[in-house]
């Protein structure tokens, strides 16, 4: 009898978190194949001098994963899957058979905006260096930072405005956040939204939220063509897919009809597309459709994990936990038994810290060289996952996998909202529109799902207090009870002590 065949598309986090965790959790009784065409995985390890500061980026070769797994290596990208007949076809035309399936290819990062400076934390050092430097010595006087629909993890954006703001502390410097976000940082909670507005509002960051930020070009003398960043309500067009591009200083935000802002400095996190991958059930914006449990829907024995899916938030510990929670899917339906899927696929969980001004302006005093860009997130660095994670410090003797311990800081467990919409798939028509139109419907998604959590915790919590209360009355009625029994006594001041006992 052939062994089944489990499938990984991808070698990122989520996809050899995904292999490791197939063959440690279902052992030789199945057949292991990998399609990817990378050839090494790069990883960031925390360092436990600073909460702040991650140790230099590693790489480890995939081959030797696969070693590990004795995993079929197919070095190809998937071009399409096919359901019916349980196949993948690879970019090179080869098909590659399954029994079931795990997606995981991730996302595509694009520019969102042709000026300015595009923000990829670790591709551009100097870049950073000059612009703290120049807000230092007053030369930059002003800088905008841009989220854009469709930026899953903002959270770098909004440190890079804080950095900027207490570096601009006195020197007459003013930093702009603009956000596509309704409410900033509400996919996290209402007390994260609370907590970052705090912290840019104590920093001197202004806050523009709830705007779209897109390239319109306009004519001059000469014929020549400028761009403007205009803040709309929808995308007028289908942005370029290049992440190439220089900036263009200085840029001008116009904010609504007739206010125009001027910046010396752009800079804005890249949007981010999905693989667009035919025969698995996509959106409008190429990202994979999944339900609760993260499979994918209308799907036969086939998951997705990591940023592929079509969700709000995205992040490696998060994509390696839904790689472990579908493989265990995986393999309770191998096993012909239930799946623990009682709470359903994991929440996105972290520390977002608070109050980090004086510690960071310590550790990043003028002048120095690649200052850190992280101030708000714990654990900082690229997390790898469990089973990943565990692979890594056995072969560099340099690291461990123990989670170096966090004080402060506001805990942060959100819900990660998933589910099948209906809507048109990729490509069906519609252009920025469609796009604009589903990414919109995910925000939407996670903004009633961490509602829903918060009022299910309030609900809970008055539940608590009403029974601490409850057990208090029945606490000091049982006391009065014994006391009028003589059990307990009180002994008040001056009273006399208990008697010796008799000779």
């Amino acid at each position: 009898m052939s062994r089944p065949v489990v499938c990984v598309l991808g070698a990122g986090t989520a996809g050899l978190e995904a292999l490791l965790a197939a063959r440690e959790s279902m052992g030789a009784g199945v057949e292991l194949r990998l399609i990817a065409p990378e050839r090494e995985f790069r990883y960031r390890p925390m360092s436990t001098a600073s909460p702040f500061r991650p140790a230099a980026e590693s790489t480890v070769a995939i081959a030797d994963l696969v070693a590990e797994t004795g995993a079929e290596w197919i070095r190809d990208s998937a071009a399409a899957v096919d359901q019916d007949l349980g196949s993948v076809t690879t970019r090179e035309g080869e098909t590659v058979s399954y029994d079931y399936l795990l997606v995981a290819p991730g996302a595509r990062p694009r520019r969102a905006l042709a000026q300015g400076h595009l923000w990829e934390r670790g591709a551009d050092p100097g870049f950073f260096d000059d612009t703290l430097a120049g807000i230092a010595s007053g030369e930059v006087s002003s800088v905008g930072v841009v989220v854009p629909r469709g930026a899953r993890w903002p959270l770098p954006a909004y440190e890079l405005a804080l950095v900027m703001g207490w570096t601009a502390e006195g020197t007459g410097g003013e930093v702009t956040l603009i956000t596509a976000e309704e409410r900033p940082l509400a996919a996290l909670g209402s007390q994260a939204h609370e907590a970052v507005t705090r912290e840019l509002e104590a920093a001197g960051v202004e806050l523009i939220a709830g705007v779209e930020v897109v390239d319109e070009p306009r004519g001059r003398a000469g014929g020549d063509v400028e761009v403007d960043v205009v803040v709309v309500p929808e995308p007028q067009a289908e942005l370029e897919s290049s992440l190439v591009g220089r900036p263009s200083d200085p840029a001008r935000v116009r904010l609504g009809a007739g206010s125009r802002r001027d910046f010396d400095q752009l800079i804005s996190l890249p949007t981010v597309d999905g693989p667009h991958l035919p025969g698995v059930a996509s959106d409008a914006a190429g990202f994979v459709e999944v339900d609760e449990n993260l499979r994918v829907c209308a799907g036969e024995r086939v998951w997705a994990a990591g940023s592929c899916i079509a969700a709000a938030l995205q992040h490696g510990a998060l994509d390696a936990q839904q790689a472990d929670f579908a493989i265990g899917a995986i393999a309770a339906e191998i096993a012909g038994g239930p799946a623990d899927n009682a709470e359903g696929a994991p929440d996105l969980t972290g520390v977002l810290l608070t109050g980090q001004r004086e510690r960071w302006l310590l550790e990043n005093p003028p002048g120095t060289a690649q200052p850190s860009t992280r101030c708000l997130w714990w654990p900082p660095g690229r997390a790898v996952g469990r089973m990943l994670a565990r692979r890594i410090a056995a072969w560099d003797p340099a690291l461990h996998s123990a989670l170096p311990e966090q004080s402060g800081g506001l805990p942060i467990r959100a819900p990660v909202a998933l589910g099948c919409s209906g809507m048109p798939p990729a490509g069906a028509g519609g252009g920025a529109g469609a796009r604009t139109a589903r990414l919109r419907d995910i925000e939407m998604r996670q903004m009633m799902a961490v509602r829903r959590r918060e009022l299910e915790a309030g609900a809970q919590l008055r539940e608590l207090e009403a029974g601490l209360q409850s057990l208090a009355d029945r606490q000091q009625a049982v006391i009065r009870d014994l006391q009028q029994h003589g059990y307990l006594t009180h002994r008040g001041a001056g009273a006399p002590g208990p008697r010796p006992p008799a000779a």
